[in-house]
C-alpha cells in the first residue's frame, strides 16, 4: 500500500481557504483552462411522449457526479436534432450542474462523464446543465479532479453560494483558483487518484449491493408471509386469484369492500397538519418552508386520522400507501379508508397493501395514462380486489413476524449506508489532499 508523505517544500499560496501549496506549483483560475458550454432554456411545452431524442437535464445528475438516464426522462421533438444541433452531447462529453439546493454544495459544479450513450438516442443539453471543454495545455483528468475537491466547495460557500439554491454562473467557476503543477505531474496525479479512487468505489459498490439485496430480501419476505403463511409444512390450496396462487387451506378470501371502507371527510378549515403520501410513507409537509408542490386551498383538503390507511391511488407507478400514525388532512384526490373487519389486522393488510404497489399487482387494474404519471386504481377496482384473509391471530403473527425481520434488515441497511458516508468522505478527502498538494503522490507507480 503506497505510503503518503509530504513534499519538500511549501509556500503560501496566498489563497485563505487554499493555504499553503508546494513550493514549484503555481495557482491559476479556472477560466484560462476551461470553457463552460451553458445547454438549451427547452420549455416545459417543448416535451412529448416519446422520441429518440433525450433531454439532459439537471436531473439525470445523481450524487458523486453518477448520470441517470434511466428514470424521468424527457424527450423533444425529432426536429430539434438540426434545430439545436450545437446542443447535442457525445460519450465522454463531462457535464455539471449550474445549481444547488444542498447546503453542502454537493452537485454544484460536480463532474460527469457521459458514457454509454445509445446510439439509436439524440442527447440533447439543458439549460442550468454546463459542458466542459478543456485547454490541451492541461490534464483534462487532473482537473476534473480538482472540481471535487472539499477546497472548491469551501470556495462556492465563501462566495455566497451555500444559500438555500446556489445558481452558479460561468464566471463563478472561472474566477475560483486551482493548485497547478507542471503537465506531467498532473498526469501522475491524475493516474494515482485513478487507481486510489476505483478501489474505493469498489468498496462502496459492495455496501451499494448489499443495500440491493436486502431490499429484494425485504420484498420476497414480505410477499411470501403475507401471501402464503409461516408454516412451511401446511396444506396449501388454489386460490383462484391469478396474482395469489396457492393459499394455505384454511385460509379464506375476501373482497377489499368487505374489509375497508372509504372515507371521504373534507375539513373545510385550515389549521391541520398536511399530510404527504411518500415512498417512505405518510409525513408531515413542512408547507412554510415553501419548497415543494403546494395546495392553493388546502380547506378543501380531507381528514385523515390516526389509524386510517392513506393511499396515492393516482398514481399506481410512483405513489404508496400507509397507516397513518398523525392527525391532519391530506390531498382530497388521495383514497382515505379504515378497517371495518373486526377480524382483520390493520399491521397485516398494511404490508398486503403496500406490496401491491412494490411488486405492481394493482397495475393491471389501473387506468388513465401512465405516460402521465397518473395511472389511477379506481375505486371500484379497488373495492372488488381479492385479498386473502387469514385467521386473525395468524394475520397478528405474521405482521410481527416481519416487522421483526424489517428490523433486521433496517440495522443491516444503517450500517451499510454509514459505510458508504464514510467512505466517500475519505474518497472526497484523499482526492483533495492530493490535488492540493498536502500529499506527494510523484512515487506512485502504475
Amino acid at each position: 500500500m503506497y505510503k503518503y508523505k509530504l513534499y519538500p517544500k511549501y509556500k503560501e499560496s496566498g489563497v485563505e481557504w487554499l493555504g499553503e501549496i508546494p513550493e514549484h506549483w503555481k495557482t491559476i483560475r479556472y477560466k484560462y483552462i476551461l470553457n463552460i458550454f451553458q445547454g438549451y432554456a427547452f420549455k416545459s411545452s417543448d416535451y412529448i411522449d416519446e422520441s429518440r431524442v433525450i433531454n439532459i437535464r439537471m436531473g439525470n445528475i445523481k450524487k458523486g457526479g453518477r448520470i441517470d438516464l434511466t428514470h424521468n426522462l424527457k424527450y423533444l421533438p425529432e426536429r430539434y436534432i438540426k434545430q439545436y444541433k450545437n446542443y447535442i452531447l457525445k460519450n465522454n462529453d463531462v457535464i455539471i450542474a449550474m445549481t444547488d439546493m444542498s447546503p453542502s454544495l454537493e452537485f454544484l459544479a460536480v463532474p460527469a462523464t457521459l458514457k454509454n450513450l445509445r446510439e439509436d438516442k439524440i442527447y440533447l443539453l439543458n439549460q442550468r446543465v454546463g459542458k466542459l471543454q478543456f485547454s490541451q495545455s492541461v490534464n483534462a483528468n487532473y482537473v476534473k479532479y480538482t472540481l471535487l475537491s472539499y477546497e472548491l466547495r469551501e470556495y462556492f460557500k465563501s462566495s455566497g453560494l451555500g444559500t438555500v439554491q446556489a445558481n452558479m454562473s460561468n464566471d463563478d467557476l472561472y474566477q475560483a483558483i486551482v493548485t497547478f503543477p507542471c503537465i506531467e505531474e498532473q498526469q501522475i496525479i491524475a493516474n494515482y487518484l485513478d487507481k486510489a479512487t476505483a478501489k474505493i468505489d469498489t468498496l462502496i459498490q459492495k455496501q451499494e449491493q448489499l443495500i440491493e439485496l436486502l431490499k429484494e430480501k425485504r420484498q420476497a419476505l414480505i410477499s411470501h408471509t403475507v401471501t402464503k403463511g409461516l408454516n412451511p409444512d401446511v396444506k396449501m390450496k388454489d386460490s383462484g386469484i391469478e396474482w395469489l396462487g396457492e393459499i394455505p387451506e384454511h385460509w379464506k378470501v375476501k373482497k377489499f369492500k368487505y374489509l375497508f371502507e372509504i372515507k371521504k371527510r373534507i375539513s373545510g378549515k385550515l389549521g391541520y397538519d398536511i399530510l404527504s403520501i411518500t415512498q417512505e410513507g405518510i409525513k408531515v409537509k413542512d408547507i412554510k418552508s415553501g419548497k415543494g408542490q403546494l395546495s392553493s386551498d388546502y380547506t378543501k383538503y380531507q381528514h385523515v386520522y390516526k389509524g386510517d390507511f392513506a393511499m396515492n391511488h393516482m398514481d399506481l407507478l410512483t405513489g404508496f400507501v400507509d397507516l397513518s400514525k398523525y392527525d391532519g388532512v391530506t390531498s382530497p384526490d388521495y383514497r382515505v379508508f379504515s378497517i371495518i373487519e373486526k377480524n382483520a389486522d390493520a399491521d397485516y393488510y398494511l404490508f398486503l397493501l403496500q406490496m401491491g404497489y412494490i411488486n405492481k399487482i394493482f397495475y393491471p387494474l389501473g387506468q388513465g395514462s401512465s405516460q402521465f404519471g397518473r395511472w389511477r386504481l379506481p375505486s371500484d377496482a379497488f373495492k372488488e380486489f381479492q385479498a386473502p384473509f387469514p385467521p386473525q391471530e395468524e394475520q397478528e403473527q405474521i405482521a410481527k413476524y416481519i416487522d421483526d425481520r424489517l428490523k433486521q434488515f433496517a440495522k443491516l441497511t444503517e450500517k451499510a449506508t454509514k459505510a458508504i458516508e464514510l467512505l466517500k468522505e475519505r474518497r472526497t478527502a484523499l482526492i483533495s489532499a492530493v490535488v492540493t498538494g498536502k500529499i506527494d503522490v510523484r512515487e506512485f507507480n502504475e
